[in-house]
Parts: C-alpha cells; sequence; structure tokens
C-alpha cells in the first residue's frame, strides 16, 4: 500500500485536473469550470478565472497556452492564461467503447499530458490514452488502460502514471506498450486529478477537496 501524505485541502468546491508548474499548483474545478493556481506550501489562491469548459476533468501546460478537458461535451480546450478560450476540439476516441467501461457511451476525455510538443489524453469509454499531434489532432498512438475507471495521468521519462479511480490503484504504464510497470494501491481518498512534482505523485480528490502526494 503506498504511503499517502496529506498536504492541504483545495479552495475550490470539486477539484479534478491538476497539473505542476514551479510557480504553483494549476488546478481546474470540475463544478465551477474555473481555472485555479494554488500555492504549493498551503494551497492558497494565486490566481483563478473563469473558463467556458464544461464539468472539466483534466488539464496540462504547454509553453503558451493551458489545456483543459472539457468531460461532458467531449472537448479539449487551448485556453490562453487568463482562462480564455482561444481553441477547442474533439475529443479523440469518439464511437470506440472497451467492454470493461460501464459509463455513458459518448467520449468522456480525463486526465491530460504535455510531453515534448504532444498531448497525452486519457478517454473513456474506450479506455485509451491517446497521444494526439495537438496542431491537427491526429491521433499518433494510443495505449490501452489496465483499469476500468482512468483518470488523471501523469509523465515520468518515458512512462505514464494513471490513476484508477475505481479499482483504487495508481498504474505506472510503459507509454510505448501499454505494460505496467508497477502499481499503487490507494484505498483513500479518491483518485481524480494526477500530477508528478519534485520526484512525488501529487493527486486529488474531488469530493473531498484533498491534496495529497506519494513519493516514488
Amino acid at each position: 500500500m503506498a504511503k499517502v501524505i496529506d498536504m492541504w485541502q483545495t479552495p475550490c468546491q470539486t477539484p479534478n485536473g491538476l497539473q505542476a508548474s514551479d510557480d504553483g499548483l494549476w488546478v481546474i474545478d470540475a463544478a465551477s469550470n474555473n481555472l485555479l493556481l494554488l500555492d504549493w506550501q498551503d494551497g492558497s489562491t494565486l490566481f483563478e478565472a473563469p473558463t467556458e469548459t464544461y464539468k472539466a476533468s483534466g488539464l496540462t501546460l504547454s509553453a503558451t497556452h493551458v489545456w483543459v478537458v472539457s468531460t461532458h461535451n467531449s472537448r479539449l480546450y487551448r485556453l490562453n492564461r487568463d482562462g480564455a478560450t482561444d481553441a477547442y476540439y474533439d475529443s479523440p476516441g469518439a464511437g470506440v467503447r472497451d467492454p470493461r467501461d460501464v459509463g455513458a457511451d459518448y467520449a468522456r476525455p480525463h486526465g491530460m499530458e504535455w510531453v515534448d510538443g504532444k498531448l497525452w489524453v486519457c478517454v473513456k469509454p474506450a479506455l485509451r490514452i491517446y497521444q494526439l499531434d495537438p496542431d491537427t489532432m491526429e491521433v499518433l498512438h494510443w495505449i490501452p488502460t489496465p483499469g476500468p475507471a482512468p483518470h488523471g495521468i501523469a509523465w515520468d521519462d518515458g512512462a505514464l502514471w494513471c490513476n484508477e479511480k475505481r479499482e483504487r490503484k495508481i498504474h505506472k504504464l510503459d507509454a510505448a506498450s501499454g505494460a505496467v510497470l508497477a502499481e499503487l494501491d490507494v484505498p483513500e481518498p479518491e483518485l481524480d486529478g494526477l500530477t508528478l512534482h519534485d520526484g512525488a505523485l501529487i493527486f486529488c480528490g474531488d469530493s473531498s477537496r484533498r491534496v495529497c502526494r506519494i513519493e516514488i
């Protein structure tokens, strides 16, 4: 069982997507759809802005933009740093359904990660993590998720960590093959957003509002 260390609770109602940065922890709130930047030390709000996303569930940063997945309208949003919409795109995975999934049949993107100029997006009900060209939204590659309720993802030197909300596990996956490299049991709190910072996995629970870390 992984050793979970509580950091603090978010000031927002339903924290979902997370992205670590030197400036602080970026959070997207699934209730208000507001974009926040929180202080690493105490979780206090450094910046907050509304977005046009809908029940947002994941985010990542490129050099110039904030990317947010809008889960329940199946869109990927490219936002300016002030939260304003620069562009939006359809989610990958439309029409693909893994038999392990038990939710709605429309594409529901969740975790997101920017790696070397490419975008990775975790999508239900396909139960796949897609690598996309952010200029064309072409699918370049995909790997299956090991569980039926994948959520946040985080990049780790050729591997992707992926939260599995239903089974309460975090898997480390080979980004090329999808092979499971490691598995962490996390009985509580909930496993929603996920990011990597200073050698630790940082995750949040959307109902408890807890932000926690696991040293890896």
